[in-house]
């Protein structure tokens, strides 16, 4: 998710923001060459099939009970009230964008040059550079992936709800259920319930996540180790239970 959010981020933003601040002068180079595609080695991806894939690894469960369905619909309505998704990925793209305009060379680990000014330039400074009416188009762009966030949140948000009250009806007995519902009645639950899933995207929470990557980059190799030598195991046992071959008479 973080990968694809800040994939989106650049794109959406920062790569547009781009193409409008580069200098008219600039001459255009010329394309890259683009070496014809076989489509029998690349098909066109086939929704249906993916669709289909992803239905064997995540199967329908059975439904839950309907008293305590109904009961987990209406803690999923206090916990992803209407407008979630959107207002949730909307601030974190233009948070992660603000901060990435406001990065320099040096950040993204450029080496010094001659031209020291440019290494002190922050990303939004180098684009609106070339550009009068840069942050003009930033805010044109903004406001185009918030109205976009929100047509998606309209087609995202029913059926996440629907798959968490079936999730939480299938975990919580309708005493547990009554018991959550209550709470979220109240005036710490709805403030609870409104930000319970935007916390998961809070910066905080973020840095945490990523804050681990080292350490775990660390323990990959232990880890494939320990699967070579698993396979290496397996595989001479299978080897030593191989009949031997009888010499031809």
């Amino acid at each position: 998710m973080r990968s694809i959010v800040m994939g989106a981020a650049l794109l959406a933003l920062a790569i547009p923001a781009a193409s409008h601040a580069a200098p008219a002068k600039a001459k255009a180079k010329p394309p890259a060459k683009v070496e014809a595609v076989d489509s029998k080695k690349a098909p066109d991806l086939d929704i249906g099939q993916m669709m289909a894939i992803f239905d064997k690894i995540f199967p329908a469960q059975p439904d839950p009970p309907a008293p305590r369905l109904a009961l987990s619909k209406t803690a999923v309505q206090s916990l992803f009230p209407d407008g979630t998704y959107a207002r949730m990925m909307g601030g974190m793209l233009h948070g992660i964008a603000d901060r990435v305009m406001s990065m320099t060379p040096a950040d993204f680990g450029a080496k010094p040059g001659k031209d020291k000014t440019a290494q002190t330039m922050t990303l939004r400074q180098s684009l609106a550079k070339g550009d009068p009416n840069f942050d003009a188009h930033m805010a044109s762009m903004e406001k185009i992936v918030s109205e976009e966030f929100a047509k998606m949140a309209a087609i995202i948000e029913p059926r996440m709800r629907d798959g968490l009250a079936r999730s939480m009806a299938r975990r919580f007995d309708e005493k547990q259920l009554a018991d959550i519902n209550a709470f979220l009645a109240t005036d710490s639950g709805k403030a609870f319930g409104a930000q319970s899933m935007a916390m998961y995207v809070d910066p905080d929470v973020m840095r945490a996540m990523i804050g681990t990557f080292p350490e775990m980059m660390k323990a990959m190799p232990e880890a494939m180790k320990r699967i070579e030598a698993e396979a290496g195991h397996l595989d001479k046992a299978k080897t030593d239970k191989a009949e031997p071959l009888t010499p031809a008479s």
